[in-house]
C-alpha cells in the first residue's frame, strides 16, 4: 500500500510538471514505520511549483455509526501562473469531502 502510494505521488509529480528543463531542487517522502497506510511527502520545483501533502488513518463513525478506519488528508501547493501570480492552495480531504482554500499570494 505504503509503495503504491508513493508510486501515485511520483506519478503525479510527473505528469503535473511541464515539459522542459524544470528540475526537482527537494523531494520528501516519509511512510517509514507508518504500517497503518499513513503518510507524507513534500517536493519543490525549479519553476516555483511546490507541495506538501500528509495522509493520516483516524477512525470515524460510518452510516451504521461503526467505528471504520478513513484517510485524513491536509496539504498545500503554490505554483505561478504564466502571467506570474503567485497562488497558493491549501487543502483537506477527508470524510467531509475537498475543502480548498485559494489565496493569491
Amino acid at each position: 500500500m505504503k509503495c503504491l502510494i508513493v508510486l501515485v505521488a511520483l506519478c503525479a509529480l510527473a505528469a503535473s510538471a511541464p515539459s522542459g528543463d524544470i528540475e526537482v531542487r527537494k523531494l520528501d517522502i516519509d511512510h517509514a514505520g507508518l504500517v497503518d497506510g499513513s503518510y507524507s511527502f513534500s517536493y519543490d520545483q525549479s519553476d516555483d511549483h511546490k507541495r506538501d501533502e500528509t495522509g493520516v488513518v483516524k477512525t470515524v463513525k460510518n452510516f451504521e455509526n461503526e467505528d471504520v478506519p478513513a484517510l485524513s488528508v491536509t496539504g498545500m501547493y503554490e505554483f505561478v501562473d504564466p502571467e506570474g501570480k503567485r497562488y497558493i492552495v491549501k487543502y483537506i480531504a477527508d470524510e467531509k469531502g475537498f475543502n480548498p482554500t485559494i489565496t493569491e499570494a
